[in-house]
């Protein structure tokens, strides 16, 4: 049998592209088990039920969803939009669940336009259904897509005429553990079409037991080297780095 598609017998699983798939067979050497493992930590162990099914309000569902449930929204949007200037649109690269936050980040930033790219596709159809169910679909949408095709978010990027502003939250190390050095290349990438960029990094593990210092040097390094860091500061588990080109 194909690995990919045995793989993707997983139900949360099921609705990735089959070239994220790729890449994480690539990276445990063909192994169907690690692959799946591999996958769960950064896409599917996000899918619970509650999330599948859209049920419940929106605070709940924001606080089931592993990688955003200690994200206070408020918060990190006014601190976020304390020292940016106004913009018409947010791109949002991994999106997760983050658009089910559209109502925070209205508040703090205005009635922006907002473009969520997301790999697990079972998320996308929520969020478009909550875009759909809340009048916002004219303003708000989100795209499945695979972020390591840069050439089509570049062309989403594009679309948008208006001062953009794009979101990577805890995505570093989702795209390394596929891809080792690909981080750059993407971020290098994405700056030549957006405005400013907001990049976190998580500094608990995903079941929050574990606290640890966010160094990751490499990175940090890099982001001085190349562009102008606006603000660089920590936040509800997670280390919160603005910048923009030089």
């Amino acid at each position: 049998m194909n690995l990919i598609n045995e793989v993707k017998k997983k139900k949360e699983l099921r609705y990735l592209p089959d070239s994220i798939v790729k890449r994480a067979l690539n990276r445990t050497h063909n192994n169907v088990k690690d692959s799946r493992a591999l996958l769960r930590k950064y896409f599917g162990v996000f899918l619970t039920n509650r999330v599948l099914k859209g049920k419940g309000s929106i605070e709940e569902i924001l606080k089931t969803h592993i990688s955003s449930k200690k994200r206070n929204y408020e918060s990190i949007y006014r601190e976020i939009f304390k020292i940016t200037e106004i913009v018409g649109s947010v791109i949002d690269l991994g999106a997760g669940v983050n658009g089910f936050s559209y109502k925070y980040l209205r508040e703090f930033a205005g009635p922006v336009e907002y473009i969520g790219i997301e790999a697990s596709g079972q998320l996308v159809d929520q969020m478009n259904n909550y875009f759909k169910n809340e009048g916002l679909e004219t303003s708000c949408k989100g795209f499945h897509l695979d972020l390591f095709n840069i050439s089509e978010i570049k062309k989403i990027l594009r679309k948008s005429t208006k001062k953009r502003l794009v979101f990577m939250f805890q995505v570093i190390d989702a795209l390394e553990n596929l891809q080792k050095n690909f981080s750059k290349e993407f971020i290098i990438e994405i700056a030549k079409e957006s405005e400013i960029i907001v990049l976190t990094l998580s500094t608990t593990s995903l079941s929050g037991r574990k606290k640890f210092q966010v160094k990751r040097t490499w990175i940090t390094r890099f982001l001085e080297e190349n562009f102008n860091i606006k603000r660089d500061f920590n936040l509800n588990g997670e280390r919160i780095i603005i910048f923009d080109k030089k």
